[in-house]
């Protein structure tokens, strides 16, 4: 009977250990092989808190110390922070909703660790070493992160920590794992050393791990937040800012769903892409961060509907050797780089309908980079860049394209190779099209430039062929420097309509050329083969070079202008009837003002 008696006692005091949650007996140090396992994988911190299904053990040293008993895999940080100890977890003295984590958190399969609006704020030490700072992180569990902020802090009580801190804290989580956050903040977390691996940088749902981000802020991190091989991650309404590196990054995850994410003023790029085909992703924003806006690297079947950059200091879309990708809708100011730039190797890319602006010359509205496989440029307008569209590729086209006042509209130089350009229009600047001599196969049809402060079209591309359309330049509609066939184009508005260089051999059909001084110079040795052109100015032909005539081609002086001689008449006419007026005066006394007339004026 004394014995089931000490039983029945020893079994209510296990009862009343286990509801409490607590388990202080000494004799638990020696600790399970997976504890001490699980302390000497994670690089043995100094303090290491393992969350397990229905047990808590903690790890001083690689000693377990103490264990806890939840009696439920679902544990709250409020739970915690109540039953470990405030050197482990706890309130802050007369701020019991604001908790300080002090050790390194694991989080075992089939655990999960919520942290809700019951502590508005936790605090995570940032140790002098590595070993001594704080983290969470997991494999096949669960992070649940509620309105709430989390932010590191420094051992003077300093937060966020310094960049530079060893141990600052980060969040990770593994394969199968789940990470989210609802309207949640997380400040300066992450690490910067040689040893630092990617899962360490600030907020990384890693190779494997799912969850979900929305409504919330990552700020001053080593890296903002960071989807490295995830799967099917939900982001939206996400905003990265002040993060050393990157702001977000998005790079070998599949099926991850983002909209309204935001980056601005980050160390670097604003939202980085890479390792991942057909990814599609709307209404990306980017601000005032030192690298570009959005880069993507190494992408596939990429989409980018609206996405937005304003004064992106590496410029505002970056695409490198990006197959097949769209930029649909893009609205970019920029202030220093490319507004959009394509390089890299077989870049195939076509960007339609942007809205970009250049402030103090910036340069260009578009880079097209030598060496990509081919891109298209269709529709929208592109204004206040040096140049609003620059072209060293080959196999470009751009097409029903506006561009305005930028110093020049399109320049085709380097080695690009079948450019074309349909239906494009350019006003003001000084150089409407400007093409050098390496480039070959560049045809024109249907381009219209006006108020060009210099030249309409500047070419010594070999074999330029342009039809239809309209050019003009305050000094010279059309400069050639080498061969071309022009048909069907109107010149006009300009000193000189046609120059060609030296030795340039060049014909034209159906040419309207209309100039206020010089309608064709041609320079010694060159020659003009003329057909069915009107060629209208006071020094019609001009130069040592030869123009042929061929069809009904007419050389005449050009129209006089009847309505502004007519005006110059009226004028002349009405100076000379005020001078007889006054002639005829002259002796006329002036009218007197009778004196009882008092003047009010």
């Amino acid at each position: 009977m004394k014995t089931v008696h000490r039983f029945g006692a020893a079994a209510a005091a296990l009862s009343a250990v286990l509801a409490v949650g607590v388990q202080g007996t000494p004799a638990a140090a020696v600790g399970l092989p997976e504890d001490i396992a699980a302390w000497q994988r994670t690089g043995q911190p100094d303090k290491l808190m393992v969350l397990r299904p229905r047990s808590v053990s903690l790890l001083d040293h690689g000693v377990v110390v103490r264990r806890l008993y939840p009696g439920t895999p679902s544990v709250s940080l409020g739970w915690l922070a109540a039953n470990a100890g405030r050197e482990w977890i706890g309130s802050e003295p007369g701020r019991p909703s604001t908790v300080r984590i002090r050790t390194a958190m694991l989080l075992a399969p089939d655990t999960i660790l919520r942290i809700d609006d019951r502590t508005k704020k936790v605090l995570l030490t940032a140790g002098r070493t590595a070993r001594s700072g704080t983290w969470i992180s997991g494999s096949r569990a669960a992070l649940d992160v509620d309105s709430t902020t989390l932010a590191s802090v420094a051992e003077d009580g300093s937060s966020p920590a310094p960049a530079s801190a060893p141990g600052r804290p980060y969040l990770s989580m593994g394969a199968g794992g789940r990470m989210d956050f609802r309207n949640a903040t997380v400040s300066g977390f992450g690490r910067v050393s040689q040893s630092t691996t990617a899962d360490q940088s600030g907020v990384t749902w890693a190779r494997g791990s799912t969850g979900s981000a929305t409504g919330t802020t990552f700020e001053d991190n080593h890296t903002g937040l960071r989807l490295a091989g995830s799967k099917d991650v939900s982001l939206k309404n996400i905003t990265a800012t002040g993060a050393t590196e990157d702001g977000i990054v998005l790079k070998g995850d599949s099926g991850t769903k983002a909209s309204g994410l935001v980056a601005e003023s980050n160390g670097r790029t604003g939202i980085a892409l890479g390792g991942t085909d057909n990814r599609s992703l709307t209404g990306l924003s980017t601000r005032d961060n030192d690298g570009a806006g959005i880069k993507a690297t190494l992408q596939r079947g990429l989409r980018l509907t609206s996405p937005t950059s304003h004064f992106d200091m590496g410029g505002g879309i970056d695409l490198t050797s990006c197959r097949q990708c769209v930029v649909h809708k893009a609205t970019v100011e920029s202030s220093s780089r490319a507004a959009v730039r394509v390089s890299g190797g077989d870049s195939t890319v076509s960007v339609k309908d942007p809205e970009l602006t250049g402030h103090n010359g910036s340069e260009p509205g578009i880079l097209l980079a030598e060496g990509i496989g081919g891109a298209t440029v269709s529709g929208g307008s592109l204004s206040g860049f040096d140049r609003g569209i620059g072209i060293t590729g080959s196999r470009v086209r751009v097409e029903r394209t506006s561009l305005s006042a930028n110093r020049t509209g399109i320049a085709i130089g380097g080695g690009a190779d079948r450019v074309a350009l349909r239906d494009v229009r350019v006003d003001g600047g000084e150089t409407g099209v400007l093409v050098s001599g390496a480039t070959r196969h560049i045809t024109l049809n249907g381009v219209r430039v006006s108020e060009a402060s210099r030249k309409g079209l500047a070419s010594s591309s070999p074999g330029l062929r342009v039809t239809g359309g309209a050019l003009s330049g305050g000094t010279t509609a059309v400069d050639l420097g080498a061969a071309a066939r022009l048909e069907n184009v109107s010149i006009g508005s300009s000193h000189r309509g046609m120059h060609l260089a030296e030795g340039v051999r060049a014909s034209g059909k159906s040419l309207d050329i209309l100039a206020e001084r010089q309608g064709i110079d041609a320079d010694a040795r060159s020659l003009l083969d003329l057909t069915d052109s009107r060629v209208r100015a006071p020094v019609a032909l001009d130069g040592d070079g030869e123009v042929k005539r061929h069809g009904k081609t007419e050389i005449t002086m050009p129209p006089f202008p009847w309505l502004g001689f007519a005006a110059l008449v009226a004028l002349a006419l009405a100076v000379v009837l005020q001078t007889l007026h006054h002639v005829r005066h002259r002796g006329t006394p002036r009218p007197k003002v009778a004196g009882h007339v008092e003047n009010t004026a």
